[in-house]
């Protein structure tokens, strides 16, 4: 993504409700990880942007690596104080066999640098230990498409059955899948639209910027309040119908 963007994610992933939101999700997904095998986990997350995904798992008790293929993004997981993360790409990356109890991705493999996004699962199946787990996150409905993918150089939207049909090709049991900021999303969807049909074209890609801004705290804790009711409902099982993301947890069965 444009290299501006690695700094907006800097400053906002600890407070942006769609940040706060999406990693309590992930994190609560691991603490049920943590209670189905009784101990602390080894994590690797994949495409790790500036490092608060990390941060979070890293204080949780988890040991945790990520690696992502921005140097700008390396330096910003440095200023968290993170250490174990690499710049490396993930068409490319060789990793160990079995080695991981759980491999987050968030918001990567829908981007143009993934050259072969089935290639990266079947990498990840590669590299979970039999049992282990897969959390992606991804964008959602291709109509959704506006400048902010300009910006974030998105290659491709998923639908949820497109995503599941990806994940069972690499080998994996889907466990959960759900689309995410459901509630808001005919808003979202209105804006994005809006946005796009009034944009003037401009020909320098890399000054366009994404829709990340950080909003007033009450607005901000209102979103955050929808996100955590989202959350409950998507870890009670309940899998949203619609949304601007769609999220998904994956297993690698024992024996494959």
């Amino acid at each position: 993504m444009n290299l501006i963007e690695y700094s907006r994610m800097y400053e906002s992933e600890e407070r942006h409700w769609w940040y706060v939101g999406l990693h309590r999700l992930i994190l609560a997904a691991v603490r049920k990880e943590v209670s189905r095998q009784g101990r602390m986990l080894k994590i690797f997350d994949a495409g790790c942007g500036t490092g608060r995904l990390c941060q979070l798992l890293k204080i949780s008790g988890h040991h945790v690596t990520g690696c992502d293929a921005s140097d700008e993004a390396i330096r910003f997981c440095r200023l968290r104080g993170l250490d174990g993360v690499i710049m490396a790409d993930l068409n490319d990356i060789e990793l160990e066999p079995e080695s991981f109890d759980i491999i987050t991705s968030v918001d990567v493999l829908y981007h143009e640098g993934i050259t072969d996004d089935g290639a990266v699962l079947e990498k990840f199946h590669n590299a979970l230990k039999p049992g282990g787990l897969l959390i992606l996150n991804l964008v959602a409905h291709e109509f959704l498409r506006s400048t902010h993918d300009i910006a974030v150089h998105t290659r491709e939207r998923y639908t949820r059955s497109i995503l599941e049909q990806k994940l069972r090709g690499a080998g994996f049991e889907i466990i959960a899948t759900s689309y995410r900021v459901s509630i808001l999303f005919p808003l979202i969807a209105a804006f994005r639209i809006i946005k796009r049909i009034f944009h003037r074209h401009n020909s320098d890609s890399s000054k366009i910027s994404s829709d990340v801004s950080l909003p007033n705290s009450f607005t901000n804790g209102l979103l955050l309040k929808i996100l955590t009711l989202e959350n409950r409902m998507i870890l009670s099982g309940i899998s949203l119908p619609v949304g601007s993301s769609v999220y998904s947890e994956a297993r690698k069965v024992r024996g494959i």
